[in-house]
């Protein structure tokens, strides 16, 4: 009988209690169902159970047709499935951490009049060393091809598998030298043209006769300033992520914008972030790799979501890689992100309607 079945929740689906809803979020569609709290503790009581131990406990038909309705629901949906043997479907590993990835972002700006390269050469050795990742460069001078494509350079000795260039719109650095830019360095990925007379984005592709075209990068143009790193922090419905199991899982121990992360700002002071004022060295003086070891710099790495005001009762919470830079309360890091204009009691984004 299916009611000797056990019920199991898909693994690519997480449920989440907020203050006014829950909220069951399927990472492998990008789709969202909210409920309320009543049946996200019902799944909770379901998930590896039979659903006759559950169904049993039900006091009358009301519930029971309750039962059955958001039963059908959730399997008609694709959210749960039932099977015979639990033990053959052992619950996904919601472990994140990666001991060896020491360092994951680097945020570097450059002024090409402040530059000095035996300072930035020991910075991408102490980078590799760390096995960081993800580099972002914020190009305070002008667009320089010569002078980028040494940086470049410089950092293809890394083990950097991701680079982005932000930069300021100027009128004689064309769109098309931007494409043969990327062209020409695999390893950059995306260029953001800040102050741009307009909203756009443009993907570079390589097109050959007979073969399928393959995507190289993406230029993005921002009718915006930069504003060093100002614009950072904003908190809105398109900035949620609703696709990524991995950073829902990690979102949950881990500060989804600071683990791992640091920043250089033009003049080699040592940050969190650009946009938050503490400083813990130089790099014309100290070694990250020893920066790293300072208990001050990486307590930002573990502010989660659960710790946060307000955030901890937001459903939304493990989709939002939140922001300790602009803070409700500059007294407190456990305050609200004050870019985020979402009520989790209210379940509204500033004046607009409820999404459902």
């Amino acid at each position: 009988m299916k009611s000797e079945l056990f019920f199991i929740l898909s693994s690519s689906c997480k449920v989440v209690k907020g203050y006014s809803r829950s909220v069951i979020i399927d990472y492998l569609r990008g789709n969202l169902y909210f409920i309320s709290h009543q049946y996200h503790d019902l799944i909770e009581k379901l998930d590896r159970n039979q659903i006759v131990k559950i169904a049993n406990d039900l006091e009358d038909e009301e519930s029971i047709v309750y039962f059955n309705d958001f039963l059908s629901f959730v399997l008609e949906n694709e959210l749960a499935f039932l099977v015979k043997d639990v033990e053959l479907y052992p619950k996904v590993s919601e472990e994140v951490d990666d001991d060896f990835t020491l360092l994951q972002d680097v945020i570097i700006e450059i002024d090409e009049n402040l530059f000095n390269k035996n300072h930035f050469v020991a910075l991408c050795h102490d980078l590799t060393t760390l096995h960081c990742k993800d580099f972002q460069i914020r190009l305070l001078s002008s667009f320089n091809t010569e002078f980028l494509n040494e940086i470049i350079l410089l950092i293809n000795e890394t083990n950097c598998n991701y680079l982005e260039i932000h930069c300021s719109y100027n009128e004689e650095t064309t769109r098309e030298s931007l494409d043969k830019f990327i062209e020409e360095h695999c390893i950059l990925s995306r260029i953001f043209i800040y102050d741009a007379p307009n909203i756009s984005k443009h993907e570079v592709v390589n097109e050959i006769q007979g073969h399928y075209p393959i995507s190289l990068g993406e230029i993005m143009y921002i009718n915006y300033s930069f504003d060093n790193g100002n614009c950072c922090g904003i908190i809105n419905y398109e900035s949620l992520n609703f696709t990524s199991f991995y950073m829902h899982n990690k979102l949950k121990s881990k500060n989804g914008c600071l683990d791992k992360k640091i920043s250089i700002d033009r003049y080699g002071n040592i940050k969190n972030c650009p946009s938050i004022k503490n400083e813990y060295g130089n790099i014309q003086n100290d070694s990250i790799i020893e920066v790293l070891k300072n208990d001050l710099f990486t307590k930002y790495w573990n502010i989660n979501k659960d710790q946060i005001t307000t955030c901890k009762v937001c459903e939304f919470r493990y989709n939002c890689t939140d922001c300790r830079a602009f803070v409700e309360d500059s007294n407190d890091i456990y305050s609200k992100p004050s870019k985020c204009s979402y009520n989790p009691i209210t379940c509204i984004w500033e004046d607009e309607a409820v999404i459902n």
